[in-house]
């Protein structure tokens, strides 16, 4: 009996335009890593080169490397500060504490604001000529509290992170809520009449239920970390601030690939090669993560 293959017909469009925007251009860059090219004019082949200069070049070496570890140290800022935040706070809202719609509004309307905005409002905020925080410390005669801040290299990566915690909050917020609302009302209930406490139903059910999202916040704020641009652009320029204490892998490809900050002109083969070693990060990133949560999972 011949299979019926309508469903083709669904998956066809998606398919084609993932492969058109995700797939071919991945395929681009790996080839174009091999090849010193500025964009415009011929290409030519050097193998490896690319490759071996981002991590042995003294001068790139030392940026790119730079930047890998910004990333990784704000990727442990994710996975031990950020999440753990998004699922206390959702578990607030679950428990319905007073005003939470309110907190819930006011916790995920960040995320909603455009990430320009969000750098115009840190700067309203931390810059040392302006800044409501100088001034706040001044009027209270403080004025020996007073910093650079952004400008202050021991203090400035701090506030980014800071930063980005006000932003995204209510993002990874909002998935672990959803997950809570979705436990079934009849295994609490059972759990209240067994004697179990506040405690108790958070480690022992509540976490339990919520590997999925878990997962998944996990999942896209690995992927985040390893390719945030927005915000520590805003905050400290293309160049990462000052000693490059924000500066991560998606600004020095930036600088290579457009800037022509390191050749005296944009070198696409290098950005390429840039992100070529980010995307391979990101799946020894994801397939190291996912060996470990596999491990945690269970039938609900």
């Amino acid at each position: 009996m011949k299979k019926n293959k309508a469903y083709l017909g669904f998956i066809a469009p998606g398919f084609i335009i993932y492969s058109l925007f995700v797939v071919v251009p991945i395929i681009f860059a790996i080839y174009y890593s091999f090849f010193r090219w500025n964009g415009i004019g011929p290409m030519e082949f050097i193998g490896l080169d690319n490759y071996f200069n981002l991590f042995f070049e003294p001068r790139l070496s030392k940026i790119f490397l730079n930047a890998l570890f910004n990333n990784l140290k704000y990727l442990l800022c994710v996975w031990l500060i950020i999440t753990p935040i998004q699922f206390l706070f959702a578990y607030c809202l679950y428990l319905k504490i007073r005003a939470h719609k309110y907190i819930q509004l006011m916790l995920f309307l960040p995320y909603v604001i455009s990430s320009s905005i969000v750098g115009f409002f840190c700067m309203l905020v931390f810059d040392p000529n302006i800044g409501f925080l100088n001034e706040t410390l001044g009027a209270l005669g403080l004025s020996e509290l007073k910093s650079a801040w952004i400008g202050d290299p021991d203090k400035v990566f701090i506030i980014f992170v800071m930063v980005v915690i006000w932003q995204s909050i209510g993002s990874g917020m909002m998935i672990f809520y959803a997950n809570m609302r979705e436990i079934s009302s009849s295994i609490i209930e059972a759990s209240i009449i067994d004697g179990a406490g506040e405690w108790q139903k958070l480690t022992k059910i509540i976490i339990p239920q919520c590997i999925a999202s878990i997962i998944t916040n996990i999942v896209l704020s690995t992927i985040f970390a390893l390719t945030v641009f927005d915000i520590p652009y805003l905050l400290g320029g293309a160049t990462g601030g000052v000693n490059n204490k924000i500066d991560f892998i998606s600004m020095v490809f930036y600088r290579t690939a457009f800037g022509g900050k390191y050749y005296g002109e944009t070198s696409m083969g290098l950005g390429a090669a840039i992100s070529v070693t980010t995307f391979l990060i990101i799946m020894i990133a994801y397939s190291i993560q996912q060996a470990i949560l596999r491990k945690h999972e269970f039938d609900k």
